[in-house]
């Protein structure tokens, strides 16, 4: 048997070894550029799953207070007046947020829920306590506002006047800057 074919049998030579290499190197790079984009999306749905937490905690924060600062503790019984014909009348559409006289300097004191309109703080500012780690970088802003009505059908605007449904959005916003919405309706009853 020739040396050359003893040598060719028992192992590979210089170029069929750089071939290995670069055909390897092609299919790692191809694979690691297949799965980066699912780290980051993986990344994301957490943040989502995070602020979504978040955002109804803040909701269930909220909707714990009264309609309004002139209707009862009892599932707003006795209900505010949407008129001032007899009992106390609801606060004005352009009077909503925190009463300054009564007191209301920390959110801690809210009695109702549109003492929160205009709320823009971090998690811990809200609720009141510390929260984990876990929400830090994350903000809140709240807008209450009266449900302006088509006859029995809600717009999801404004109303100028007083009604018997205020609407409370939060928007939760992530570290990357992600908003994420939620809303819901209170009503006077």
């Amino acid at each position: 048997m020739p040396k050359h074919q003893i040598a060719k049998m028992f192992g590979f030579t210089l170029i069929e070894m750089i071939l290995v290499i670069t055909i390897m190197a092609i299919a790692i790079g191809g694979v690691s550029t297949a799965l980066f984009p699912r780290g980051k999306q993986s990344a994301d749905q957490i943040a989502a799953v995070k602020a979504a937490e978040l955002g109804r905690a803040v909701m269930d924060e909220v909707l714990g207070r009264n309609f309004d600062h002139n209707s009862g503790p009892n599932g707003g019984l006795p209900e505010c007046v949407l008129s001032g014909v007899s009992g106390a009348t609801c606060t004005i559409s352009t009077a909503l947020g925190p009463e300054t006289g009564s007191g209301e300097s920390n959110n801690t004191l809210y009695n109702d829920v549109d003492d929160f309109n205009g709320f823009n703080g971090s998690a811990r500012d809200v609720l009141g306590v510390t929260l984990s780690e876990g929400y830090q970088g994350y903000n809140i802003a709240i807008a209450v506002y009266y449900e302006a009505l088509n006859g029995v059908e809600m717009q999801g605007t404004p109303s100028t006047s007083i009604t018997h449904y205020k609407r409370i959005e939060v928007t939760v916003t992530d570290r990357q800057g992600n908003q994420y919405p939620f809303a819901v309706i209170r009503g006077n009853y």
